[in-house]
């Protein structure tokens, strides 16, 4: 028991307030003494009105019971009298609760839990034991639809959801927690069920929503801290188990207690095992002793890398010699004999001239050669012919850039596998620094594919470096799904070769990854878990602290994001471009500071040194910066920045992605600017500038949002502007439904269509204006004048998806009663993604009839589901896969499918196949962003698309359709196709 106990007759009085009232619930649901004490004092109140009401003897006239504290002072008057006639009945039915509470029902019978996870139902969260059976152990017997019944009977969905967890059933759980309304008891539920399902992204996100409601869930908790255990964040998992501990709970407590030690421990074992054989590495290469056998095979990666500059640092042929053994043993796991090779190379040098510069070559390990020192080492190595040793000197080169060409003919001339992967990495890493992405894209993936495919431990090392640097460039160009998969990739391949600094790294990134996905959570997880791992090493916390920051940032936690700099700032470090970005974006929040200008302006200048930054997008970047941090002080000169800075992006916004973000982040704070002050012409002008239209006359309506702020400007139908601003949201918006004020959808109403000019992360979001209205997405100025093209009609369907995804047929389209020579089909086999983006080119309208799903690990937005290719099995066409494509037909196309509209909206762009098609060249893209029932799909859609032909405006066409569907049928789900043009 604890000090809550305490308030339990207090409870029970209604006398504590209502907020301790709420509190004390919850402890009711975790205390299992005050539980039982609870229902001995109800049940003697009970008896207590028994009493009372059998003692008047009146059995027809209604007695108003008295209040609770007079009730109470009775119970010793009345105790006698009942006691004999009551403790016998509730003797009996606090046993059938109890046993009730045991049964099979919650696999009470058993002496050990199965279900790793907890449940909120009280009955399912009796602390027992963890058991797992290695063989598999009894099943659970099937649930007693006796049981079941009675749970149904009282309407408890939470009961039998639950009762599904405990036996392994997601797929019924689920539906029954589909049936509650959200809670944080909710969430962490649904944690649990996500845990079961292996998505512990899902379940970490779940358990911090109910932890931000209820900070002291100790079921949410529970289930976080499995979450960050099975994403590999042992230290983040201990931090969560060591707050349940804390709530003293019996059971859960010291199992808490035990799991907390047991991750910080295996955490310790490895970093200091690693710590361990990276000294013995380093001494080796100094002249000490050998690896031993079982440090090479447990650290075989770290082995073969000190291996190569032990040999180079040899000063004589006998310590060569001595170095056999560990060539011998790694070549054995190689499968070749490459270090073998080396070793006779080097043995069979003249150490004459060898010796002296291998000496240097140590000293340069140890970081004690200066530049200009080791300019001239390289050029003495050159002249000696010393090629090991200039293969390893030249990767301490800070630009490398001059050398490419030399190294790349070292490492392939070794014709050892390392020093050829080595080589590609390097090269990318040139290929990112120069701006060029796409081709380090394309060099990484073909040395994946190549020399990487398979699980060959030699080139563990390389191959998990050549994922990390994928990641990176993939992170670059703003592709989080494929930044994702590669840096996991990677991760799984450290840990299984127990490099603990190159996880270190990854889950650094990981965190970076995380963030710009939107995953918050994750972002969160992964950034702590970097800090307490190398809580000594401030020098290495900038990733981390500023990528939290801005994580905060996103959430509107202006004072945590604040937090987050303030720490960095401790470091002594000047400000990275992330931290640049946060300390810009709190300038026009109440979390600024008075010094923040001097630190911005040492970061940026700090930025600028670097002479690739203004050569690519960083550069337009860093002004773009600036001048979003000055205008909140001088509008005209932050004006000014920001206009450079569009200029700068513009051309190279076809390949480098932060001249993209520059470029739009920068139209951001010139729109918010010029609507904060009344400049309402000139706001709507930057809305068409931006996307190169013709000023609008009438019928349009500009919406952007960043963070807490939100801007509109509108021109009605006669020509009159409107305007709103404000800076009032405290939460991350989610949806749009309200957004626009009333009076704007009244001053739109009379026009005959509305375009709607929505930046991201607004643009393709339901909901925006009312179903009654005729409004699109107007994306892309209308396509210049072509000659007119002959009708060609292209229709997908009857896909057959693959069998893995389990996914319904849908009906069988049928062709049109009139033969129509213009109508093209891909059906069947033959709806393939290569298929249908081949015979969409030449398409004046396309029709896709499949399934569209949203799998965050395929693609961003929603995908098609296609018939898989013959040969690769690929199935998804994403937007990813319109992008580049040239829809010359300029066609109408028409997405029916599920979630066909749904996109991933960055602040920089929005993300999805509407948009990836009309950018690609259609005139205009149908789609709705939710579920759309087969049975109507064609109904709905086909008149559509002949009103369209007929030459009506598709915004007009949509509208009606969606009215008059609305009145006839009341499918709510027409609501949600939207119109992008």
């Amino acid at each position: 028991m604890n000090e809550l106990c305490d308030r339990l007759e207090t409870f029970i009085d209604g006398e504590l307030a209502p907020v301790d009232a709420e509190n004390f619930r919850h402890h009711l649901t975790r205390c299992h003494p005050c539980e039982a004490r609870m229902k001995e004092l109800l049940a003697l109140e009970l008896l207590a009105d028994d009493a009372l009401h059998d003692a008047s003897g009146d059995t027809l006239a209604f007695v108003p019971p008295p209040p609770l504290l007079k009730r109470r002072r009775t119970w010793m008057m009345v105790l006698p009298l009942a006691l004999a006639a009551g403790l016998a009945a509730w003797v009996l039915v606090t046993r059938s609760a109890s046993s009730a509470d045991s049964s099979e029902l919650w696999l009470g019978q058993t002496p050990g839990r199965t279900l790793e996870a907890r449940l909120t139902h009280p009955s399912a969260d009796r602390h027992r034991p963890y058991e797992v059976m290695r063989s598999g152990g009894d099943k659970p017997r099937a649930l007693s639809l006796r049981e079941l019944a009675k749970l149904e009977e009282a309407g408890d969905e939470r009961g039998i959801a639950s009762a599904y967890l405990l036996r392994g059933d997601p797929a019924q759980a689920g539906a029954f927690l589909d049936k509650l309304e959200t809670s944080p008891d909710l969430d962490s539920d649904r944690a649990a069920l996500a845990l079961q399902r292996g998505a512990p992204e899902e379940a970490l996100t779940l358990a911090d929503r109910a932890l931000k409601q209820r900070p002291q869930h100790a079921q949410a908790l529970w289930n976080r801290g499995l979450a960050l255990k099975a994403l590999g964040l042992s230290l983040q998992a201990a931090e969560a188990f060591d707050q349940v501990a804390a709530l003293k709970e019996p059971g859960w407590s010291e199992e808490a207690s035990q799991r907390a030690a047991e991750l910080r421990n295996l955490e310790g074992e490895q970093r200091k095992g690693w710590k361990g054989a990276k000294q013995h590495c380093d001494d080796m290469v100094a002249g000490g002793d050998v690896l031993s056998p079982s440090e090479v095979e447990r650290y075989p990666g770290l082995s073969r890398l000190c291996f190569y500059d032990a040999v180079r640092s040899a000063s004589s042929a006998e310590r060569v010699e001595a170095l056999r053994p560990l060539a011998l043993q790694l070549d054995r796991l190689d499968g070749g004999t490459h270090l073998e090779d080396s070793l006779r190379r080097a043995a069979r040098g003249d150490f004459g001239v060898r010796g002296p510069l291998a000496k240097q070559y140590v000293l340069l390990t140890r970081g004690e050669l200066a530049p200009p020192a080791l300019d001239t080492l390289i050029e003495k190595l050159r002249e000696a012919r010393q090629e090991d040793l200039l293969l390893g000197a030249m990767l301490f080169l800070k630009d490398s850039r001059r050398h490419e060409a030399e190294y790349r003919a070292l490492a392939l001339a070794t014709k050892d596998p390392w020093f050829a992967l080595l080589a590609e990495e390097r090269q990318a890493r040139g290929d990112l620094q120069q701006g060029q992405a796409a081709r380090a894209r394309i060099r990484l993936t073909q040395a994946l594919g190549a020399s990487c495919g398979g699980s060959t431990r030699r080139i563990n090392y390389r191959c998990l470096e050549l994922q990390r640097t994928l990641a990176l460039v993939e992170t670059d160009q703003h592709r989080p799904v494929e930044a994702r998969t590669q840096a996991l990739a990677a991760i799984e391949n450290a840990r299984s070769g127990r490099e603990w600094t190159k996880e270190l790294r990854l889950i650094q990134e990981l965190g970076q990854v995380a963030r710009f996905h939107g995953d918050l959570s994750l972002a969160r997880a992964y950034m702590e878990e970097a800090i307490l791992r190398i809580p000594e090493r401030c020098q290495d916390h900038e990733l981390s602290y500023t990528n939290l920051a801005l994580a905060y940032y996103r959430t509107l936690d202006f004072a945590g994001a604040r937090e987050q700099l303030d720490r960095a700032a401790k470091c002594g470090q000047p400000p990275s471009l992330v931290r640049a970005f946060v300390i810009a974006d709190l300038a026009h929040t109440h979390a600024r500071r008075d010094d923040d200008g001097a630190l911005l302006m040492r970061g940026l200048e700090a930025l600028r040194a670097s002479p690739s930054r203004e050569a690519t997008g960083d550069g337009s970047l860093l002004r773009h910066i600036e001048g979003r941090f000055v205008i909140e002080q001088d509008r005209r000169r932050g004006q000014a920045l920001l206009r450079q800075a569009i200029d700068e992006a513009t051309p190279k916004l076809g390949t480098d992605v932060n001249a993209r973000k520059a470029r739009t982040y920068s139209f951001t704070s010139l729109i918010l600017d010029a609507v904060r002050y009344g400049e309402q012409e000139k706001a709507l002008a930057l809305f068409a500038e931006e996307r190169a239209l013709t000023l609008p006359e009438r019928c349009t309506l500009g919406v952007t949002v960043d963070d807490e702020r939100t801007a509109l400007v509108a021109r009605d139908s006669t020509g009159r502007l409107l305007s709103h601003y404000d800076a009032d949201r405290r939460q991350r918006l989610e949806g749009v439904e309200g957004l626009v004020p009333e009076k704007f959808v009244e001053s739109l109403r009379p026009c005959v269509s509305v375009d709607v000019l929505a930046r991201p992360p607004l643009l393709g979001k339901p909901g925006l204006l009312p179903p009654e209205l005729a409004w699109a997405y107007r994306v892309a100025p209308p396509p210049p004048e072509q000659p007119s093209r002959p009708p060609s009609r292209l229709v997908v369907a009857d896909v057959n998806a693959p069998s893995e995804l389990h996914l319904p047929s849908l009906r069988a389209w049928s062709p049109p009663a009139v033969e129509d020579e213009s109508l093209s089909t891909l059906r069947g086999a033959s709806a393939t993604p290569a298929h249908v983006l081949q015979a969409m080119q030449e398409a004046t309208e396309v029709q896709i009839h499949a399934h569209g799903i949203v799998d965050p690990s395929v693609a961003d937005g929603s995908l098609l589901v296609l018939s898989p290719e013959e040969k690769s099995g690929r199935y998804a066409l994403t937007a990813t896969d319109i992008q580049g494509e040239k829809l010359l037909g300029r066609p109408v196309v028409l997405l029916a499918a599920c979630h066909a509209a749904h996109s991933t909206a960055y602040f920089h762009e929005t993300f999805g196949l509407p948009v990836a098609f009309i950018e690609a060249g259609a005139r205009a893209v149908l789609a709705a962003t939710q579920e759309i029932p087969d049975s109507e799909a064609s109904a709905f859609f086909e008149p559509v698309l002949a009103r369209i032909r007929e030459g009506i405006p598709a915004a007009l066409v949509l509208r009606d359709a969606r009215q008059d569907w609305l009145r006839s049928r009341g499918s709510a789900w027409v609501r949600q196709v939207l119109l992008f043009e």
